[in-house]
């Protein structure tokens, strides 16, 4: 009996010996492995301490261990995002996010920034590869078309060669046809001088056959008048179909973002506070010049948006608020003008969040001051706005201060309320928080279009209940 509780004792001895000794082993081993990442890093080896520090993570065990390890893992996975973002290689980053995911302590402030950072400098050079590809197309459809107008040239001209052939030949057949006849006076006279009567059977064959050949020219001139007018009508329709081409070719030099040739050639500016054509600015005649002017008016501000997003965070948040604005505009009834001017103006309603500090606008729980000076923002766009021609001021002004305004006068930062607040800015308020709604947050996950706009719907006191009800109607 004694000697079998001896024996338990001691294995139970000899078990909790292997643990100490195994977990002495794993701890000895993770400190092994900070050794090299630590004397990796020092040499500047990043990629080494880079791997040390993963296995240090994989068998540190121990709070202690563990603390050691996340204190220097958060120096090297920042120094290594740093060399992703000067030089991009995506299967280096999508490593370094998994394991950010497994080992969720890593994360702070400054690799989450630099993180955001990487994945917005590959959105930007994914839409640059876009619009070469654009461009690609582009000049294949032009090189087409011009193939198809040198093909319809050609056409016209073997017509044209053709018609000249058949003059020459008739021309031809005409001469030799009075020659035959003048032979034919020649041996008519002579057989006169035998017979009376086959003289007159000669007048009257000659007088046929000079009746045949008026009737013959006659026929070959109405038939030449013909061709000739057929010829016409496909040089008509020829040039016709070429200024049909160079229109189309117009449109498309003048972007793909959205189509500005609209049935009204007047634009006018959409800074009025009713659904009326707004009437605080001069109509602009929409010429050449001005198109041109909104084009270049459309880049900038989509190059301004790219930046709002990348400070706030929110992927291609300002193309689709703009986009949205610019179909609600539309089918208000807005002309084509003022529809373009409000997209541009929604592409860069934000930018007073290019003065806020990015640290503010990457907290996740905000004090009741820092939620203050985020809304700010509104009153920090005008120095951002300073590209935008005079004659459309007002509209991004609206924009950009207003958006924030509610039905019922409870926004800010003037507490406007109902038509007092322009319509720009109804229309932004109306489609920024959709977007929001139908997007993935992190504090949420998103909703379907008709959860979101029955989510509007509820707050009439905030939206524009006409502006919702468009809404419904397009999405």
């Amino acid at each position: 009996m004694l000697e079998n509780k001896l024996k338990k004792i001691i294995l139970s001895l000899s078990f909790v010996a292997f643990v100490f000794t195994a977990f002495a082993a794993t701890t000895d081993l993770s400190l092994r492995f900070l050794d090299k990442a630590e004397a990796a890093y020092e040499q500047e080896n990043i990629e080494e301490a880079y791997k040390y520090v993963n296995q240090a993570l994989a068998v540190a065990k121990d709070e202690a261990s563990q603390a050691n390890v996340l204190y220097f893992a958060r120096t090297v996975y920042a120094e290594k995002l740093q060399r992703l973002l000067n030089s991009y290689d995506e299967m280096a980053f999508i490593e370094v996010q998994t394991n950010l995911e497994r080992y969720p302590n890593i994360e702070n402030a400054k690799i989450k920034k630099l993180a955001r950072q990487i994945e917005a400098q590959v959105t930007t050079t994914e839409k640059a590869q876009d619009r070469a590809r654009q461009q690609q197309q582009f000049d294949q459809m032009i090189e087409a078309q011009k193939e198809a107008n040198a093909e319809q040239t050609n056409a016209i001209r073997e017509q044209i060669e053709a018609s000249n052939k058949n003059q020459a030949e008739f021309k031809e057949s005409f001469e030799r046809g009075f020659s035959n006849l003048g032979k034919a006076f020649s041996e008519n006279a002579e057989e006169t001088k035998r017979s009376t009567k086959v003289l007159t059977l000669s007048i009257v064959g000659i007088a046929l056959l000079i009746l045949i050949i008026v009737a013959l020219i006659v026929i070959v001139v109405r038939k030449g008048f013909k061709a000739q007018q057929v010829q016409q009508a496909q040089y008509v329709q020829a040039f016709k179909m070429l200024a049909a081409n160079q229109n189309q070719t117009n449109r498309i030099m003048l972007g793909g973002i959205t189509d500005i040739y609209g049935s009204n050639p007047t634009m006018r500016i959409a800074g009025a506070s009713t659904w009326e054509p707004a009437t605080g600015l001069p109509d602009v005649e929409f010429t050449e010049e001005d198109q041109e002017e909104l084009k270049q008016l459309a880049v900038k501000c989509e190059e301004i948006g790219s930046k709002i997003d990348s400070a706030t965070g929110r992927k291609n948040n300002s193309k689709n608020v703009s986009e949205l604005v610019y179909k609600l505009s539309m089918a208000l009834g807005l002309p084509q003008g003022m529809a373009m001017l409000n997209f541009c103006a929604a592409m860069i309603y934000d930018a007073g969040f290019l003065g806020i500090d990015p640290e503010l606008l990457a907290a996740t729980n905000l004090t009741d001051e820092q939620k203050e000076a985020i809304k700010e923002h509104v009153k920090l766009s005008e120095k951002h706005l300073e590209f935008v021609p005079k004659k459309f001021w007002e509209v991004f002004e609206d924009a950009a201060m207003k958006h924030h305004e509610n039905m019922d006068g409870t926004g800010y930062p003037n507490g406007l309320k109902g038509d007092q607040i322009p319509l720009i800015a109804r229309l932004i308020h109306v489609a920024e928080s959709f977007v929001s709604l139908s997007s993935k947050r992190n504090y949420r996950e998103t909703m379907d279009k008709e959860t979101a706009i029955a989510k509007l719907r509820e707050q009439p006191q905030f939206y524009d209940p006409t502006v919702v009800d468009v809404l419904e109607q397009i999405v």
